[in-house]
């Protein structure tokens, strides 16, 4: 008896067997991005938290979608960043931008997960645009080998700061929650930073409201 019959049979069910993304969790911020001149650009910053069966080398693409306007991105492997959150890997970009510079719109979007074989899965979200402040919530400084966080007199729902710090190669080294109150300063040395991680080439500050949904990315203050 040939077997010849049941090859297609076979290899259907090899193709059954392949994984399927599985989306666990998002993570979606609107960032507003200071540059030299103190102007500020938007961004969207998305990350996804999936898993699939046949390994994270089987990732294709992210592809999120705003469903009124049409208006897309598509995150492949070459452009992707990866974050741990301790045993959890999150793919996603955070410097995803809108046409000519123009403000993200609110409403919903949906995400697309596919891997190397085309297999994919969906997830929504709604983009709720916040009471950005006027100016940047806080300033960032250094004096010698001192630094100086300073909260603006301007108020705004923009408390959590946290500091960046990044390596020569722009690689994150270490993020640290520096405050969380109304304090209107804060100081330290170049030294305790340094500390956190050797290696440290430049800071930056980023300010985020309350619910984590938003924040204020400062330029880049390298250390001395």
């Amino acid at each position: 008896m040939s077997l010849l019959p049941l090859l297609p049979l076979i290899f259907i069910c090899m193709s059954c067997s392949q994984g399927v993304p599985a989306i666990h969790s998002t993570a979606v911020q609107l960032i507003r991005v200071q540059a030299p001149d103190k102007s500020f650009a938007e961004r969207l910053s998305v990350f996804v938290f999936f898993d699939d069966s046949d390994g994270t080398s089987d990732f294709g693409s992210i592809n999120i979608t705003h469903t009124e306007t049409g208006l897309y991105w598509n995150i492949l492997p070459s452009n992707a960043s990866v974050r741990l959150r301790g045993k959890d890997r999150w793919t996603g970009s955070a410097s995803l931008a809108g046409p000519g510079g123009i403000a993200l719109p609110a409403g919903p979007y949906h995400i697309t997960v596919s891997d190397l074989a085309g297999n994919e899965t969906g997830s929504d979200f709604i983009l709720v645009r916040p009471d950005f402040p006027a100016r940047a919530p806080v300033s960032f400084s250094i004096n010698g080998d001192s630094w100086t966080l300073a909260r603006s007199d301007t108020p705004s729902g923009f408390t959590r700061t946290f500091f960046l710090l990044f390596d020569k190669d722009s690689r994150l080294l270490y993020s640290w929650l520096a405050m969380n109150t109304n304090r209107m300063k804060m100081e330290g040395t170049l030294s305790s930073l340094r500390a956190l991680a050797n290696q440290t080439d430049y800071v930056q500050c980023y300010t985020e409201n309350e619910s984590g949904t938003a924040g204020v990315l400062l330029t880049p203050v390298h250390l001395r």
